[in-house]
């Protein structure tokens, strides 16, 4: 599905949109993705009746690559994301978001619920779950966090070749592609922009202190999915997201395969999906 460059909140963001559908579902991807990610759901969703605006987020893939960090912190992603729902004249739609797409996508079911009719979360669950059950196995597992923001981290990740990237996206279907784009950028903003905008230890604080917006209950429909072997998060995350819906919360496991499981198991994830959406899913 091709796409077109929008103006949203003074940033060019690359937008792809089908422009028909009973309803509109976002597509929202994660590190070190772009919105190619979704290539085996774009077809699935379209031909199952659905209107389906898949975008590249701020420093990846097409999208403008901003330097001003305050364009990629959670509060400014999650805006973006309501302009443009606004700007495409939707009522309410659909959000199903991975990795870091689901960190930004939490936010936005919380603070903007009346914009969406269901909200599923791949892999990462709700921020502050997440850090208030911290274990030894999820600090190992989230490394990134630390590494991700140091100035060395691009120049390692780019070193041989791109060895190491190589080996940190060695469960992703699609790592040569990723590592190719990677190796290709002058100026790879995404690799760390995330960790930089949104540094872990306010969120910790924010936490254990019982403070932030993010403690308000969720009151949208919200779908939780975890792969079994996933090498970045816990099952725990995830599961305990749902004593924060205040809505209908579902939780399910796909077994054999990584983080990336809209990829390695995209049968199988489709079915759950549409069934999910089919349940909530109204006129738009």
């Amino acid at each position: 599905m091709e796409g077109t460059h929008l103006k949203i909140n003074n940033c060019s963001y690359y937008v792809r949109d089908s422009h028909n559908g009973h309803s509109s579902v976002i597509l929202l991807h994660g590190w070190p993705d772009d919105g190619s990610l979704w290539k085996f759901q774009i077809p699935t969703l379209i031909e199952a009746g659905y209107r389906v605006i898949c975008l590249d987020w701020l420093g990846h893939g097409k999208s403008e690559k901003v330097e001003n960090l305050n364009k990629y912190t959670v509060s400014s992603l999650s805006t973006d994301i309501i302009t443009l729902i606004d700007l495409l004249e939707l009522k309410k739609v659909h959000c199903v978001a991975h990795d870091y797409g689901a960190v930004v996508a939490w936010e936005l079911v919380t603070k903007y619920p009346e914009y969406l009719l269901s909200y599923t979360a791949l892999s990462v669950g709700h921020p502050l779950i997440f850090v208030k059950n911290l274990s030894l196995e999820s600090i190992i597992k989230s490394w990134y966090l630390f590494f991700n923001p140091l100035p060395i981290s691009v120049p390692i990740y780019r070193a041989r070749n791109g060895l190491f990237l190589k080996w940190v996206l060695r469960s992703h279907p699609d790592r040569e592609v990723v590592v190719k784009k990677f190796l290709s950028e002058k100026r790879p903003f995404y690799i760390q922009v995330w960790e930089q905008a949104n540094p872990v230890f306010p969120v910790l604080v924010s936490a254990f202190g019982n403070k932030g917006t993010q403690l308000d209950l969720i009151k949208v429909p919200t779908l939780g999915v975890w792969s079994s072997q996933d090498s970045f998060m816990s099952e725990e995350q995830m599961k305990k997201s749902g004593t924060l819906i205040q809505a209908e919360w579902e939780y399910k496991k796909i077994p054999n395969c990584n983080h990336w499981l809209q990829l390695e198991k995209s049968e199988e994830f489709n079915e759950l999906l549409l069934k999910w959406l089919d349940k909530h899913s109204q006129v738009n």
